[in-house]
Order: C-alpha cells, then sequence, then structure tokens
C-alpha cells in the first residue's frame, strides 16, 4: 500500500507543479519525470531487498529511457516532479524531502572518493534551478530556493535563496501573514542578481536626473510637486482628483496595546503630509481610522478582564496621548470599525452578488483569482506565491490566499447580525468601507506603513475595485521601517519601543526631529544615540533663537554692515524656495532640514561679524521670521529657548532644581565681585558636573543644560 501511496502523491505533483498537464493519459506516458519517479520507487524496493544487478540494470534503463539518472539507494521522499528532465542526476546517498521540484540538469552529487554520506540531503518543499549542481554532504533546508545554473557548495538555511556560482545565500524571502486562519508564509519575489544591479543603476540614473532638474525646478515658480506611488513604483506629478482639493486616507492602528515608535513615524509622515498640503494651498480631508475590533482586542480583553470595547476605549486614548505630546494634529475624521458595519456589510453582499467573493459556513472569504489585477500594488505574481507548511490551511478557501471579509463569530466573542449570520468583520474591508463611506469610490492618497503594501493594502484595491469597478486611491503612498542593529523593528522580535518608554527619556520634538531626518520611505535606524545627536540639533535652533533675541537687544543706532552682506542678503531671499523645492519633492523633510541647518549657519556667520543698523536688524529679523515659519510646517522650533531649557531639565538635570542653580549663579556672581576666582570657578565646575553650563554676559550670567 505504500508504493501506491507514494505514486499517487508523485503523480498529483505533476498537476500542481506544471500548470500544462492537462490528463492523467498524458502524464502517465509523455512525463519522463513521472516515469523516472514511477521506475524508481521500484528500484528502491528492490535495492532494500538485496538484489544484485536489477536496480541497477533498471535505474540504466530508466536513464535511457528519460535521460534522468537515479541511483536506487537515493532515498527521495513523495511528491517529488522532476520538470523538463534530460540530464537530472541524483546520486547514490543523496536524501530528498517531500514535494521538492528539480528541472533539467540538475546535480545532486558528491565530492571526494571517501566513502560514506557524499551527497546532500534537500528537505521539504525545495525548489532546484535548471542547471543548478549541489555538491558534497551538504543540507538544503525546508522551504528553500536554488537558482539556475547555480553551484551549491555551502549548507543552505530554510526559507533561504541561493543564486551564483558559488553559490550565494540571500536574505529570506518568506513573508509570514497573520490571517483569519493563523499564520502563513508566502514565498516574496525570486531575487536576480542582474536584476538587482540594474535597478540599483536605474535608480542611481533617477538621482542624478533629480540633481540636474533642480536649479531648473527652482527658477520654475509653481512647479507641480512630485509623490512617489508604490502602484507604479516612480516619483509622478502630484494632480488631485479634483482641482485644489486632497483626499487622503491612512491606515490607522489596532488599539490593544500602548503604540511604538514605528506608530509615531507612520502617524508624523502623514501629519507633515497633511500639514504642507494645507500650506500650499489644497484643501485637505484627511481620514485615519481605528480598528476597534479584532482578535487581539479580544484576546487583550481576556487578559485584563474587560469589555473588549473597554479595551478599544483604553487605548484609543492612549494613542491621543501620545501623539498629542509628539505635535500630530487630529485628523479630520477618525472612524471606527464598530460604526460602519452596514457598510461592511453592504460591500460583502455586493461582491458575493457579483461573484468575487462567496460564503462557507458563515464566512464570507474574496477569490483573489476572481481579481485579474491581484497583486499589481505589491508587484507579485499570485502563481508565485507559496503557503508555507506552518499551518494547517483553511480547507474551506478555494484557494489558500483567498482572505476573510466576513468572519462567523465564536461563542462569547462579539458579533453582529448579518445575511450570513452573527460574524463580525474581516480586518481589510474595514479601509475599504470607511474610505468609501468618507471620501467616495476614488480618492486621492491613501497611506500606510511599508508592511501595509501586502497583504492589506493588496486586499483593500482588489475588494474595493471589484465592488465599485473604479480605481481605489490614486496614489499610495509607504513610510519605510525603522530598524534596530540593522533588523526590522517588531513585537515578535521583542526589539520594539512603545513612545511612553521613549519619551520618559527624550523630549517630544527630539522624537519629531528625530523621525523627520530622514526621508520617510527609508528605513531608520533608532538608537538613543540617533536621539542625542536629534537632542544636539535642536539645542543649536534655540541657542541661535536665544542669539537672535540678543541680538535685537542691542544698540542699532550704527549702521555697519555684516560680512559678506550681500551674499547673506541673496541666502535669505532663497531659502523658503529652496525648502518648498525639497518638500515638494516627495516630501523630503530630510533635505529640507539640512537647508534649515545651512541658514542657520549663515546666520550664526552674519551675526558673528558684528553687524548693526536697520538693514542688519531687518535682515535678522527676516530670518528669524523664516525659521519659525518653516518650524510651522514641519511642527518644530515653536517653543521659546526658556521653555527648551525647562524640558532638557527634566531629562539631564534630575538631582539639582531651578532655585539652587539661581542660588549658586548668585553665589559665583558674589565670589566675582569680591575677585575670589577661585570660588567662581569650583562652583561653575560644580554646576557643570551636574549638567549646568554658565555663560557670562554683560547683562548678567545665564544659564543652560547642557547637551
Amino acid at each position: 500500500m505504500g508504493f501506491w501511496r507514494d505514486i499517487k502523491q508523485d503523480y498529483t505533483a505533476v498537476f500542481e507543479r506544471d500548470p500544462a498537464a492537462r490528463s492523467s493519459l498524458e502524464v502517465v506516458l509523455a512525463y519522463p519525470g513521472f516515469h523516472a519517479i514511477f521506475i524508481h520507487r521500484i528500484n528502491h524496493i528492490l535495492w532494500n531487498a538485496g538484489l544484485p544487478v536489477i536496480p541497477r540494470l533498471l535505474s540504466h534503463a530508466a536513464r535511457l529511457l528519460t535521460g534522468i539518472e537515479i541511483h536506487p539507494a537515493a532515498k527521495i521522499g513523495t511528491g517529488l516532479f522532476i520538470d523538463h528532465g534530460m540530464g537530472v542526476v541524483i546520486g547514490e546517498t543523496a536524501e530528498i524531502g517531500k514535494n521538492c521540484l528539480l528541472y533539467q540538469g540538475v546535480t545532486l552529487g558528491g565530492t571526494g572518493k571517501e566513502k560514506g554520506k557524499r551527497h546532500p540531503t534537500l528537505g521539504n518543499n525545495v525548489t532546484v534551478g535548471a542547471g543548478a549542481k549541489i555538491l558534497g554532504a551538504i543540507t538544503v533546508g525546508n522551504n528553500a530556493v536554488i537558482g539556475a545554473n547555480s553551484v551549491i557548495l555551502k549548507p543552505v538555511p530554510d526559507n533561504a535563496i541561493s543564486v551564483g556560482v558559488p553559490g550565494r545565500i540571500t536574505k529570506k524571502k518568506i513573508i509570514r501573514m497573520t490571517t483569519e486562519d493563523g499564520l502563513i508564509e508566502v514565498m516574496d519575489y525570486f531575487p536576480d542578481p542582474t536584476n538587482e544591479k540594474i535597478k540599483e543603476l536605474e535608480a542611481r540614473i533617477s538621482e542624478i536626473a533629480r540633481k540636474m532638474e533642480a536649479p531648473q525646478g527652482a527658477i520654475q515658480k509653481g512647479g507641480r510637486m512630485k509623490l512617489y506611488n508604490t502602484l507604479s513604483g516612480k516619483k509622478e506629478d502630484f494632480i488631485p482628483v479634483t482641482p485644489g482639493q486632497v483626499k487622503m486616507y491612512v491606515c490607522g492602528i489596532t488599539v490593544y496595546d500602548h503604540c511604538h515608535i514605528g506608530h509615531a513615524r507612520s502617524a508624523i509622515v502623514f501629519d507633515i503630509m497633511r500639514r504642507y498640503l494645507a500650506y500650499r494651498g489644497y484643501k485637505v480631508t484627511f481620514v485615519k481610522n481605528f480598528t476597534d475590533i479584532d482578535d487581539k482586542i479580544i484576546n487583550r480583553a481576556k487578559e485584563e478582564g474587560i469589555a473588549w470595547n473597554g479595551v478599544a476605549e483604553k487605548y484609543i486614548a492612549e494613542y491621543y496621548q501620545d501623539m498629542d505630546q509628539l505635535g500630530v494634529g487630529r485628523a479630520d475624521i477618525e472612524p471606527k470599525a464598530t460604526e460602519h458595519i452596514q457598510e461592511i456589510i453592504n460591500i460583502t453582499k455586493g461582491l458575493v452578488d457579483k461573484g468575487y467573493a462567496y460564503a462557507v459556513d458563515g464566512d464570507v472569504y474574496f477569490q483573489i483569482e476572481k481579481f485579474s489585477d491581484y497583486g499589481k500594488l505589491s508587484k507579485r505574481d499570485l502563481d508565485d506565491m507559496i503557503a508555507g507548511a506552518r499551518v494547517d490551511l483553511n480547507e474551506r478557501k478555494r484557494n489558500p490566499m483567498d482572505f476573510a471579509l466576513w468572519k462567523a463569530s465564536k461563542e462569547g466573542e462579539p458579533s453582529w447580525n448579518s445575511p450570513w449570520g452573527l460574524g463580525r468583520p474581516g480586518w481589510h474591508i474595514e479601509c475599504s468601507a470607511m474610505s468609501q463611506k468618507h471620501l467616495g469610490d476614488t480618492f486621492d492618497i491613501h497611506g500606510g506603513g511599508a508592511d501595509l503594501t501586502f497583504p492589506h493594502h493588496e486586499n483593500e484595491i482588489a475588494q474595493s475595485e471589484a465592488y465599485t469597478g473604479k480605481p481605489f486611491a490614486k496614489y499610495w503612498v509607504h513610510n519605510g521601517f525603522i530598524t534596530v542593529d540593522k533588523e526590522k523593528m517588531s513585537k515578535s522580535l521583542g526589539n520594539f519601543f512603545t513612545i511612553k518608554d521613549i519619551l520618559s527619556k527624550f523630549d517630544a520634538e527630539v522624537v519629531r526631529f528625530f523621525l523627520l531626518s530622514t526621508h520617510y520611505r527609508s528605513p531608520i535606524e533608532f538608537s538613543d544615540e540617533q536621539l542625542r545627536e536629534a537632542e544636539i540639533s535642536i539645542d543649536r535652533y534655540y541657542t541661535t533663537s536665544l542669539r537672535i533675541r540678543d541680538f535685537m537687544g542691542q544698540d542699532q543706532s550704527k549702521e555697519k554692515a555684516g560680512a559678506d552682506e550681500k551674499v547673506f542678503e541673496e541666502f535669505v531671499s532663497k531659502f523658503l524656495d529652496r525648502v518648498k523645492e525639497a518638500m515638494d519633492d516627495d516630501f523630503n523633510t530630510a533635505m529640507a532640514i539640512g537647508h534649515i541647518f545651512e541658514f542657520l549657519r549663515g546666520l550664526n556667520k552674519y551675526m558673528d561679524g558684528k553687524p548693526s543698523g536697520a538693514k542688519a536688524v531687518a535682515l535678522v529679523k527676516k530670518g528669524d521670521e523664516l525659521f519659525k515659519e518653516v518650524g510651522s510646517i514641519l511642527n518644530i522650533f515653536s517653543r521659546t529657548p526658556e521653555e527648551w531649557n525647562q524640558a532638557l531639565m527634566r531629562y539631564k538635570c534630575l538631582d539639582i532644581s531651578e532655585e539652587v542653580i539661581s542660588v549658586k549663579v548668585q553665589e559665583r556672581q558674589k565670589a566675582r565681585e569680591d575677585k575670589n576666582w577661585a570660588a567662581a570657578d569650583a562652583i561653575r565646575k560644580e554646576l557643570d558636573e551636574k549638567g549646568v553650563v554658565l555663560e557670562d554676559k554683560k547683562e548678567g550670567t545665564v544659564w543652560k543644560v547642557k547637551v
């Protein structure tokens, strides 16, 4: 019985692996790969039985018949498929797991003449490309892919891809998705080193072209904004659906826990976009949702012993507290999933009626094969997505990648009436329902973190466009990840930091500045060191702001030109346009901040020349006004130097108060008046050790927190 069971699985594998396989007769009569494995199964039984000569003769006959040479001693799991099998060689001690795929010209051979195991072991679900050579007593892990013509001489880990000569192990290309059925793994794109080099070259050419166009763009006033569109994979002119208006939807948080720094980045990125679009004169309608019903919320309710909606309310309040500190404004509309159940049911029913969805035992699934454009956002080919073995797939689905629109509720879970019985919405359908209700069938910008591109946003597009027959969102915008030690920050890895944790050590303006100092699409390496650098930069601004105030308070009765006054005057006249140019170029806050600090250096250099008079006052005052205008766009630099200093006190000078500092300054002033320089120096040193820096001016001694 075992023999025929194995043959049946080998036969089934042909249809699973080869879309050209059409009939049983065709496979039995015309598939050399199936012939080779059929004969090998017989040979392997004979070999294990100790029969002499016959197994070797049969393997030679099979080689002549099929072009595939398999040693009768090789151990091969069920479900092997050899496609275009001419030239395949499987050595004596090779071991192949279940559901593997080999193409033509593959060699699973050994090296050296020593006896014993000289051939490789292949795990389950391994794919070996045409012409690849796997040599030596090495192991290729489960779900691995070996590129065409690669030569593999070293072990290959699970879920890895190996390409090149000799084989180079690439990073894992497995996407882990949490679905209604649990954790599922799908294979991402197959990396091609040549294509990757071409992409790098294209990126460099694009950057050179951008720099060449920049001077011309600076001259042309009122040019269009550029926005990178994930859907097209390039920067595009930003042209709203309705002139002068921008409709913008951003995926918000699932409210079951405190927000982390990744949530802060996404919130600040889209807060800046909304602010700058309004600054440029657009009428912006900004919608950002809360997912307030989800498995995570239900589980947290059980852990905390409160109602599920109590969990949602608690963490929405926590979210607002964090965002208010970070200077993130409220969206114009902040809908909740549970407030849109009827809209969700209407869309789900419409998709069932149109044949895009199907109901099974109270669940409703979207059938992705019905939507021909599936994968257009994430650039994935559905046929190349391989379901992993980490979870038993839901057999009720017609395709393992089909996703839930409506979920039948389990006992004790929150539920709503629907045509399919008591249940609750799936995750993806919520955003389609909320965005359509508040922004219409087609709107301008849909945003979120890069981790939402697939499957969440891909599924949103499929269900929305299938339902309406219209384009869903014109521009898809995604912010990059935050990494820790070069690895993506995530709760599963335990390397995440809540906003509350960070704000216990750093001022909120420091965090906001840090996140804006990198272009929103680029990854950010998070560390305390990076935050300290941001703190120093902000302190430079407030130090300059204090200097501007002192300058304006000086005697300005005499006219004295500053050093390079014409250069600085031109610098002032162009500053705001340079910042706008940076922001118009895909909201490049990093470049805008670079211009700010270049201007900061220029202003300080101008004041170093000790200019005075009406013109000098006008220039410095204009510079100060420009700082405030640009700061209002980014929502930074909004405090006085004293308020900044007080904020630093909370984090830097924990064992000394402002009152004590004032007393020490007075004591030092008395010592200076008495010419007791030793005592004055001792007080300065004492305060310096506590993080307080003194500066002696004509008006007296002032202090600030050292950073």
